[in-house]
């Protein structure tokens, strides 16, 4: 009876342990429905397999007190209201061919959806470039205005190009600039979708009629310059001449002092100086 009473005993407790075992590595119920957890531990690092709420997950670093986390992150796709506006290449220099009343400036909004894999936040994670679903937020929002630059340039170098182009052609090439986008993230993030909601170039056709004509305007200023810049040199060439002369003949008169009375009384004082010179 006591060998039973022992036995039945031993599996209680045995059965205890092994139930208090099972609950503290179960990491499933640590994952909000929706969501993906990541483990993170002190022995381990970052767990590359990610929890979900619908599969069973169990994991032996939970057995070790304080030693490991669950981070929960929700991978969903974000969507971000992004700008991107400016100034036409030195938009601002060709308005002055027309004292400053044409407007070079470009302005365009985006909603844009972007979303990151599970194993690009695993490695992120890892690297410690994220540490939280904001952290996370944050880093897609990045990407986002990333993204809007990236486009704005694309439609611009259209703009500007001989095809032109419109709100219709825009929207196209922002849904091609996207694909382009993801294909060379290579699957950690992906911009799903883009939306143009403002649209707003200058008069490409004035635009290049006022970079022409500041081309112009800019060369005739630089001949201009260069013209005034040989006058200085050769007035500087004559005056150090004229210098280098006159201390010369300060030498010369320092010699002949009597040539001083020739200068004096001299009718023709250039022809006295040539004169001189040529004693020199």
């Amino acid at each position: 009876m006591k060998k039973r009473t022992s036995f039945f005993l031993s599996l209680v407790i045995l059965l205890g342990f092994s139930g208090f075992v099972f609950y503290t590595g179960w990491t499933q119920f640590k994952v909000d429905s929706g969501n993906v957890g990541i483990v993170v531990s002190k022995t381990g690092g970052v767990n590359p397999n990610p929890i979900t709420h619908d599969k069973f997950s169990w994991s032996w670093e939970f057995l070790l007190p304080t030693n490991a986390r669950v981070v929960n992150f929700v991978p969903k796709t974000l969507s971000f209201q992004k700008s991107s506006s400016g100034l036409l290449p030195s938009g601002g220099e060709y308005a002055k061919v027309f004292n400053g009343a044409a407007d070079f400036s470009y302005a365009f909004d985006f909603s844009i959806d972007v979303k990151a894999s599970i194993d690009e936040i695993c490695a992120l994670l890892k690297a410690g470039e994220i540490k939280s679903q904001d952290d996370l937020e944050k880093l897609l929002e990045r990407k986002a205005e990333n993204f809007a630059s990236l486009a704005a340039q694309k439609i611009l170098s259209a703009a500007l190009s001989s095809a032109g182009t419109d709100f219709s052609k825009a929207q196209s090439l922002v849904d091609d600039a996207a694909k382009e986008y993801s294909g060379a993230q290579k699957g950690s993030f992906e911009i799903q979708s883009v939306t143009l909601k403002k649209f707003s170039v200058p008069d490409i056709a004035l635009y290049k009629k006022a970079a022409a004509s500041y081309e112009e305007y800019a060369k005739a200023l630089s001949d201009a310059a260069a013209k005034n810049a040989q006058k200085e040199a050769e007035e500087s060439s004559r005056f150090k001449t004229t210098m280098q002369k006159m201390e010369s003949l300060g030498e010369t008169l320092k010699k002949y002092p009597e040539l001083s009375d020739m200068i004096k009384n001299s009718d023709n004082i250039n022809k006295t100086l040539q004169t001189i010179d040529s004693i020199e």
